[in-house]
């Protein structure tokens, strides 16, 4: 019984809502906050605080997350390998990434690996900050996470692939016609930034330029800029997986000095991976080399 406890307050604490973890995990309201109120006099200590913003997590709770986590993991871990043992591959696996992974490689990703494994089920979670995905790993909300490289050093990460930086350009715009997107033409050029601290290679690329496109809008969502790009309002860099979509009737061109960012997959450097989550990174590192071969020149 204290493990759903500790789901409970595990699920109430992801979601920020008792009626939402009540709900995902099939509970009543009631039932859930039962289950915390116990914990809570159990141990004689104050985990949550309800506020009109939602849940806080007190001091207390803060501390006790990361073992409540790793007990989690353990259980999920014992159920994974039992259901092994009997033939059977069945468990649930939490992935970050960002809107780009999220697009354009997780959609076959998932689709081939629930063809050989169709009793793992997914829980994914899209972050527009790299900082933050690579933090949802160290904390163990989430088991892996794709993420730009380099990360952080308490990450252990698997190179996968390259992403070109390309410029996004309205339709009909004078260099639209060009083989490729002379790096000095940015100058004064009308922009659509990425509101995004964390989008490490754009900013990196504009701030060592001598010449600067004139910014025009910021805005907080990749799809939004390529609306706006669409409908000419001006033009802006982004990543060659986005460009593979089709969703828009946007010019894309490369750099005439190619610009990339490096996407790997990284897991806690010092947590024990689960089995479901191996299975997982070696059919994406599988994944992204056959692709690759398939890519390369005969």
């Amino acid at each position: 019984m204290s493990l759903q406890k500790y789901e409970a307050l595990l699920k109430t604490i992801e979601l920020g809502s008792i009626s939402r973890a009540a709900e995902q995990m099939g509970y009543t309201q009631s039932a859930v906050s039962r289950m915390i109120a116990d914990l809570e006099s159990e141990w004689g200590m104050e985990l949550l605080r309800r506020s009109r913003a939602g849940i806080v997590v007190c001091p207390a709770g803060e501390r006790l997350l990361p073992i409540l986590r790793a007990i989690s993991a353990d259980c999920a871990e014992l159920r994974y390998t039992v259901n092994e043992m009997r033939g059977l591959h069945i468990g649930l696996i939490r992935v970050g990434t960002f809107t780009s992974v999220a697009d354009q490689l997780m959609p076959q990703i998932l689709t081939s690996f629930q063809s050989l494994y169709p009793g793992i089920e997914f829980e994914l979670m899209n972050s527009q900050h790299y900082a933050e995905i690579e933090e949802w790993i160290m904390s163990g909300k989430v088991d892996c996470g794709f993420v730009s490289l380099p990360t952080v050093n308490d990450l252990k990460t698997v190179f996968l692939k390259q992403d070109m930086l390309v410029a996004a350009l309205p339709p009909g715009h004078p260099l639209s016609g060009e083989e490729t997107f002379p790096i000095e033409k940015l100058e004064g050029e009308p922009f659509i930034l990425l509101k995004e601290h964390e989008d490490y290679e754009i900013r990196r690329f504009l701030d060592a330029l001598p010449y600067h496109p004139k910014l025009r809008f910021e805005v907080s969502s990749d799809h939004t800029i390529l609306a706006m790009v669409e409908n000419g309002l001006g033009i802006s860099i982004m990543h060659s997986l986005l460009a593979d979509s089709g969703r828009y009737r946007v010019v894309w061109k490369q750099f005439d000095r190619p610009q990339y960012r490096s996407i790997g997959i990284a897991t806690a450097k010092n947590a024990r991976i689960s089995g479901v989550a191996k299975l997982f990174i070696d059919h994406v590192c599988t994944q992204m080399l056959e692709q690759q071969s398939s890519a390369a020149p005969v």
